[in-house]
């Protein structure tokens, strides 16, 4: 928390003003700071030395530069920015259309829509993943059939899947947990023979990959995330769809923008009428009430020079996850994250196991400890989704996912980010290390 202002009355004289920017001059960049993010209240008597943080990247003197340069600007939303954003990200996950959206969640949403989901239809989906993912499709009226998950990679596993797919089914949604892709071309697969859409939601896995693809082009449509937390970030909120499909790309625009579509196409009578409006149409494309889902400039200016970091941020990622992993392989009851030979894991979140069947502690015995006696804050991974009260009040009971079920009471997620100090790295080993001796003693 930033420390309160002064109260004491200032004794300096009169300062004379500095002269005031022209409206015309080129921007003013102050210089980069140190980030003074706010910590959490810890419990009395707890000195965290590392933590679990929400903030994921890092922000240089190249962001505050790209935020100087969009307050020169005419438009603060749906301007030159937001265009270049789009087509940068496009070209970086090798699709032909790239929308920005306010967050994933909406970014689902979109996904939602296009995909033409109605009341009563169902969607097949993981249960170990954030609840938007499937809020997004339940707001069309459609229903979430949960598929177990591989025991190995956390993603669902399309074994399952298959065996979810009836004859009301018209889409799957799918999440790439943790910075790993789903093994999709079985998805695909079992989409291709059923006609289902294929969704991603793509918001661990920024510049992950599958088999040489990128994500974000493995499905009908994707959903990324640029909260703070994610491996690159447009100021806290954000998100972005991509598709293949021209069809739904012509309907996205329309559909996160109130439905409003303006007549720049259209000559006026005399062009030097030009103070004339706009002439503008709104519609509900498929029925779907259009909402605001738009991304301003700003954070579109920030999320272009985020993503030119992204190879170098996931690889400080992936450096510290392949380190922890090298580590800790071999203590009694931990099982570090598997790695796909198909693809690249960019690290979201490191998950490992505590096989409780195999030692006398359990997961939370091992994170206790961490947090009391070593100063370290770990967390917990997602419950399954139908464990929550929403789910519970539509009919949803324990016991659909075993293995999501069992995953989530052993899952621990160690502090991640790209601004990791070695020294936190070593810190954090040497503490696991030492609990799990003194555990398993």
């Amino acid at each position: 928390m930033r420390a309160p202002q002064s109260t004491r009355k200032s004794t300096t004289t009169r300062r004379t003003a500095k002269p005031r920017a022209r409206a015309d001059s080129a921007p003013m960049v102050p210089a980069a700071r140190p980030a003074r993010a706010g910590r959490p209240r810890w419990p009395e008597g707890v000195a965290v030395k590392v933590w679990h943080r929400y903030f994921g990247s890092e922000f240089g003197v190249e962001e505050v530069q790209a935020l100087a340069e969009v307050l020169q600007q005419e438009f603060l939303t749906n301007g030159p920015q937001t265009q270049a954003f789009q087509e940068e990200f496009a070209a970086f996950c090798h699709v032909p259309h790239a929308f920005t959206t306010s967050s994933c969640t909406t970014a689902l949403a979109l996904a939602a829509q296009v995909c033409g989901l109605v009341e009563g239809d169902e969607v097949v989906t993981t249960p170990l993943t954030f609840v938007s993912t499937h809020q997004a499709f339940m707001a069309c009226g459609a229903v979430p059939v949960f598929a177990d998950v591989d025991p190995r990679t956390f993603n669902v596993d399309p074994v399952s899947v298959a065996a979810r797919v009836t004859s009301r089914t018209r889409a799957i949604f799918v999440t790439h947990l943790n910075g790993q892709c789903c093994d999709m071309d079985a998805i695909n697969s079992i989409a291709r023979a059923h006609d289902l859409r294929v969704v991603e939601d793509a918001a661990h896995v920024v510049g992950a990959t599958y088999k040489g693809r990128p994500s974000g082009s493995l499905g009908d449509a994707a959903a990324f995330s640029f909260h703070s937390s994610k491996n690159m970030t447009t100021l806290g909120e954000g998100g972005m769809l991509t598709t293949r499909n021209p069809e739904w790309a012509a309907k996205v625009p329309p559909l996160r923008s109130m439905g409003v579509n303006y007549g720049l196409d259209e000559p006026r009578p005399d062009p030097r009428d030009y103070w004339l409006p706009l002439p503008y149409e709104v519609d509900d494309p498929d029925g779907y009430i259009p909402d605001n889902y738009r991304m301003s400039e700003a954070q579109a200016a920030v999320g272009r020079v985020q993503l030119r970091k992204v190879p170098r941020l996931n690889a400080r990622r992936r450096a510290i996850a392949h380190r922890y992993s090298e580590a800790i392989r071999g203590l009694a009851g931990i099982i570090t994250p598997y790695e796909i030979a198909e693809g690249v894991h960019v690290y979201y979140l490191y998950s490992l196991l505590v096989d409780d069947t195999q030692v006398r502690f359990a997961r939370d015995d091992l994170m206790r400890l961490l947090f009391r006696d070593f100063g370290v804050h770990t967390i917990t991974g997602y419950p399954p989704a139908y464990w929550f009260k929403m789910y519970r009040k539509r009919g949803y009971e324990r016991g659909l996912c075993p293995v999501a079920e069992r995953i989530y009471r052993q899952m621990v997620m160690l502090p991640l980010y790209a601004r990791m100090t070695d020294n936190d790295v070593d810190y954090v080993i040497e503490s696991i290390t030492a609990a799990v001796r003194k555990l398993s003693s």
